[in-house]
């Protein structure tokens, strides 16, 4: 069912955004510019001292939202008593500007300081929710127009004073597709065809879907995700399954097997892991790029449980560029937008036909929308795939993500 390719959507941000700068501004102009200003600082100090004691406290509870609950209460708490600190020694300041004239610039200046301190401090905050594992939350910053402007002007090295934030709310367990505030455009397609979940290629494809498991003592990790036989002895995964990973082992049919990774791009997120020991069947890449609306399969591992299908649609297949798994680049990589429920653990599995072919690898999905995932297409997939054919030595893995 065709319908409109990308929706328009409004976001409330940007409207509590509207309401808090006037807010503000009126509170600021009343103040002055040399509170507004101090006051500023006090508030911005405050915040930053938030974005690391909060995720400190939140860290220890499970649950996503709740950990956005208490990082927030955290920012904003010690923001307002920071501000209310220094208002007051901007206040006996201000006592000193007795000219008429002086006093009106003062009262401008405060409102316009008042104003960009609640764009600062929100853009601080909402670049780490945009990633927030509570999709309406995520889907509500990222369509910000506001934020989004904000973005565009303040630069990438100020995301790493709210990094902590950001790795304490994000606990979905995939890369970025897009960066930055970048809300997700999917086109709009029918939902999935239920039945295909159950059908024979996903039970004859169980032999060679397999769960990916690692270890990574640099971070302390353990690692779990998914991967398919591409070739004999050969493993297909995400590169961010196995990052910084010392040991890694598949899981097939009941049995572990260990391997050693032999191939790691990280900017196509990719990896092959050879298993000596492996003995299943190959999968088959397809030969062709699937068009929006067909239909498809999403096997492996989510959640670290057992095999899994989920039944998919293509929404669109194009070139998109974004970060690589360390965001320290950008890349550009033809990746499928698939409608479908794609959860942690998923990662590195494959994107099926009903036939069985493999159309593509499952790297993320979407913050902002529950019922979208990406996928490396198959082509983009070749080169790591050839290279992972010709290699049995161990290569380095990188950081972990």
């Amino acid at each position: 069912m065709a319908g409109r390719p990308y929706p328009v959507r409004v976001s409330a941000v940007d409207l509590v955004l509207v309401l808090l700068m006037v807010v503000f501004a009126i509170s600021g102009y009343r103040q002055g510019f040399v509170i507004g200003a101090l006051s500023f600082c006090g508030f911005f100090g405050g915040a930053l001292i938030g974005l690391q004691v909060g995720p400190l406290v939140a860290q220890r509870f499970a649950d996503g939202a709740i950990r956005v609950v208490i990082s927030l209460v955290a920012i904003f708490g010690l923001a307002v008593l920071g501000q209310a600190l220094t208002g007051w020694v901007g206040a006996r300041l201000r006592h000193a500007i007795t000219s008429h004239v002086g006093r009106r610039v003062d009262d401008a200046g405060g409102a316009v300081v008042s104003t960009l301190a609640v764009l600062i401090v929100a853009w601080l905050v909402a670049v780490p929710l945009g990633s927030s594992s509570v999709p309406w939350l995520a889907s509500s910053v990222r369509n910000s127009a506001l934020l989004d402007g904000v973005d565009k002007v303040l630069p990438e090295q100020a995301q790493a004073l709210s990094e902590s934030l950001r790795d304490t709310v994000d606990t979905r367990g995939f890369p970025d597709v897009f960066g930055g505030l970048t809300a997700t455009r999917a086109r709009e397609v029918a939902a999935p065809d239920p039945a295909l979940a159950n059908s024979q290629v996903v039970i004859n494809s169980k032999r060679s879907v397999v769960k990916v498991l690692g270890s990574a003592q640099s971070c302390g990790r353990r690692i779990e995700g998914s991967g398919f036989v591409y070739a004999p002895q050969r493993v297909m995964t995400n590169a961010h399954v196995v990052a910084g990973t010392d040991r890694v082992s598949i899981e097939v049919n009941g049995d572990r097997e260990s391997g050693r990774v032999v191939v790691y791009d990280p900017n196509r997120d990719l990896a092959v892991i050879y298993v000596p020991d492996l003995e299943a069947p190959v999968m088959p890449f397809a030969r062709n790029l699937a068009r929006a609306e067909a239909d498809a399969i999403v096997l492996g591992y989510p959640l670290d449980g057992p095999y899994n299908a989920q039944s998919a649609r293509i929404r669109d297949v194009g070139d998109i560029t974004g970060p690589d798994i360390y965001e320290s680049g950008e890349v550009t990589r033809e990746i499928y937008t698939i409608r479908a429920l794609v959860r942690s653990g998923n990662s590195g599995g494959p994107l099926v036909t009903p036939d069985g072919t493999v159309l593509g690898v499952i790297f993320a999905a979407a913050a902002d929308d529950r019922n979208t995932g990406f996928a490396v297409t198959a082509d983009e997939a070749s080169k790591v795939a050839t290279a992972g054919i010709q290699r049995t030595k161990a290569t380095a893995t990188g950081e972990c993500v």
